[in-house]
Parts: structure tokens; C-alpha cells; sequence
């Protein structure tokens, strides 16, 4: 680099064409330079002042051009790189405040004519049906009257007999023979008192087998006595293909009944108010005494049902749950909405709960359309589910 004579007589530091370098001996040499020799003037000075400012212009006009021929292309909205934008045009700047979307237009929810809805195919039970406690149809079955044993839903019978034929007031006194059934229990001792109501509500609501021993042998004066009561009850309702031999539903011979038969007896116990009241209580309390050197000492006892679709399943409101080895898995299951109650019953069914949801939502379903087929209720087409 050397300083070349500016255009006003200035000193201009621009690169030089014959010049010394700077910081050389020869530029620190008083004298005749190229700067003050007029001799040694450079090509700006040929053509004067006017011919200067041309080419200085001309040089700035071609070093802008290559500024913006080399900068960046600007992306247009929809992606695509487009022509570069000089830097001295104004860029539009988004605002704050977001443009709103407009609403969504109405759409239309009109719904299709009423026709017949599929059944729900099978279930896991080996047998099961749905009734329509209201009118009575059956809406869905499969192996309907097939016997198998019944496991605790036998309480239903023992509690419509009990509220028939008992006294809710009396008190039984524990035997040694109720003291001493197995499965699920109360836990009651012999010589121990117990209110019919109690009793009652231990065997429906904690399935409590010496609960239904004591009632039973209450109200039939003697086991034998309210077995007989049972088999007339079910003659009664027409319960044609079921036979009880106790009041509890432990494993016996001869000891079964039907889907249809319970769905039957069902329906006519949750006629009963009271009955209708206890299959849907979640848990409650029940007084044992105990006699002892004082007299008879209050012990009390929370009993909670076995039903898990009470407070999950939308109306759920009984009925009664079951197991032994022999019967399985068994439930019988209501709900009720809107003036419509649904009974479900399944025989030694693995998947009881959901097998019982599935057929109650079905049926208020089929409950809502106005066309049903004329034929008779759905039937599955094969023989039943799993018997695991």
C-alpha cells in the first residue's frame, strides 16, 4: 500500500502502481515524491477533477453490485428461495397479537334410521343370557338352559325366601353346624346372636356362607326345613330345569340351575325393596353378640360386597357375585337408567366383569332403536366360551 494524492490535494491511502511500501526508507525522504512531483501524477490526475469523480463513482457503483449480487436469497412463504432482497427494503414484521382462526362451521349430527344392532357375538361363559327386567325379553343368551352349579348366586333365592317367609326382627342363635361351614364367612362362633336383618345383609352383601347356614335354620326351623322352602320358591317361579340343596351354594350333588332360571328369580327379587337395597350397598355394618360373664357384649363388623361394577359401571345396581371349584366363576348382574333395568346372569364365565358390562351396554343400546328383528332374541352361534 502507498498514498496516492487525493482528489483535493489530500493525502488518500489506495493502492499504489509504482510506488514504495510503506514504512520503506523512501517514504520518510524529504524531496520530490510521487505525491508532490508533478511529473509522477497518476492517472486520476490526467483528466481532472471531473474525470476523477467519474471513475471513483464507477468503482463504487461496481463494488455495490458485487455486494449485492453475492448476498443471500431470501425464501418466499412457501419455501422456494426467490430473488435476493437488498437490505435497504423494509421487511414486513409479524405482530404480536396472533390473527384469531375463525369457528369451525356446523356440522351436522343427524344420525343414521334405526336398525337392528349386532349382537355381541360370545362370551366367555359357559352359559349366560340378558333379560330386560321391564318387559321381560330376552335380548341376548347362549347355553341358557344348561344346568351347572350355581356357587353363591343360590343367595338370591335364600334372600327372597328369608324376606318372605322370616322376621327381620328375630334373632338366631349360631349353631355349631353354621359356626362350621367353610368358604366365605362371617366369622360366626356357636352360642352367638345375630338379628334376621343382619344375617341378611352378611349373606348378600359379604356372601358370608354361615350368615345364610343361621337365617336358614332360623326361618325353616332347621336347614332341611328351608331347603324345602327354596325348591317350592323356584317350582313357584317357574324354575323348571333348578334344584338347591342348601342355602349357601357350596358345591353338592345335585345342587344347580340355569342362566334363564336366575334370570327369573332375579327379576323378581329386585322387586323387593329391600332386597334391591342391599345388593347395591358398597358396605356397610353388622352387630354380632358375644354372651360372656356380663351378658351378651355388641361386637361390631364392616362387610363390603364382592360386586366390583357397583360404582364403575354406569347404573350398576346388583346383583350377586359367586365361586367354587365346580361352579367357577359366576355372576349375576343388574343395572338400571332412565326406566330401563338390565339383568345379566353368567355361568362359570372367566371374564365375568367385562362379559357383564358388555351385555348390560348392549342391551341399553338395543333398549334406544325402534327396530328389533322379529325372529327372537340373538343367540350366539357357537357353544360358549372357555371353561377355565
Amino acid at each position: 500500500m502507498v498514498e496516492w494524492a487525493g482528489l483535493n490535494g489530500g493525502v488518500v491511502k489506495t493502492p499504489g502502481w509504482r510506488g514504495q511500501a510503506k514504512g520503506s526508507p523512501a517514504a520518510s525522504v524529504s524531496g520530490p515524491t510521487e505525491e508532490s512531483d508533478p511529473k509522477f501524477r497518476g492517472p486520476l490526475d490526467m483528466g481532472g477533477g471531473v474525470t476523477r469523480r467519474i471513475l471513483c463513482g464507477g468503482l463504487l457503483a461496481f463494488l455495490l453490485c458485487g455486494l449485492a449480487s453475492s448476498a443471500p436469497a431470501a425464501p418466499n412463504r412457501s419455501g422456494i428461495l426467490g430473488p435476493p432482497v437488498a437490505r435497504s427494503v423494509r421487511v414486513s414484521v409479524q405482530t404480536r397479537h396472533r390473527h384469531r382462526p375463525s369457528a369451525p362451521l356446523p356440522e351436522s349430527l343427524e344420525l343414521p334410521r334405526p336398525v337392528p344392532i349386532p349382537s355381541p357375538a360370545q362370551v366367555s361363559a359357559v352359559s349366560a343370557i340378558l333379560l330386560d327386567a321391564v318387559t321381560g325379553e330376552v335380548l341376548f343368551e347362549q347355553n341358557a338352559d344348561e344346568p351347572l352349579p350355581p356357587a353363591s348366586i343360590t343367595k338370591i333365592l335364600t334372600a327372597l325366601v328369608i324376606l318372605e317367609r322370616g322376621r327381620l326382627t328375630d334373632t338366631a342363635v349360631v349353631s355349631q353346624a353354621a359356626a362350621s361351614v367353610g368358604g366365605y364367612r362371617l366369622g360366626l362362633r356357636r352360642g352367638q346372636r345375630v338379628s334376621l336383618e343382619d344375617l341378611l345383609s352378611a349373606l348378600l352383601i359379604r356372601s358370608a356362607n354361615d350368615a345364610a347356614e343361621a337365617a336358614a335354620e332360623l326361618v325353616g326351623q332347621g336347614a332341611a326345613g328351608f331347603v324345602a322352602m327354596m325348591n317350592a320358591k323356584a317350582q313357584e317361579l317357574g324354575m323348571h330345569n333348578s334344584h338347591f340343596e342348601n342355602p349357601h351354594g357350596l358345591d353338592e350333588p345335585g345342587h344347580y340351575t340355569t342362566a334363564r332360571d336366575m334370570a327369573l328369580l332375579t327379576r323378581v327379587a329386585m322387586e323387593q325393596q329391600y332386597f334391591a337395597q342391599l345388593v347395591r350397598t358398597r358396605e356397610t355394618r353388622v352387630t354380632i353378640w358375644q354372651p360372656g360373664p356380663r351378658g351378651l357384649q355388641p361386637r361390631v363388623r364392616t362387610i363390603q360386597s364382592h360386586n366390583k361394577l357397583l360404582g364403575r359401571l354406569e347404573g350398576a345396581d346388583g346383583v350377586k357375585t359367586g365361586y367354587t371349584d365346580a361352579a367357577g366363576r359366576c355372576l349375576v348382574a343388574s343395572a338400571s337408567r332412565g326406566g330401563q333395568r338390565m339383568i345379566a346372569v353368567l355361568l362359570k364365565d372367566p371374564q365375568r366383569w367385562t362379559d357383564a358390562a358388555t351385555l348390560l351396554e348392549f342391551g341399553f343400546e338395543a333398549g334406544t332403536r325402534a327396530s328389533w328383528p322379529v325372529d327372537g332374541p340373538w343367540r350366539a352361534a357357537g357353544t360358549g366360551g372357555g371353561r377355565g
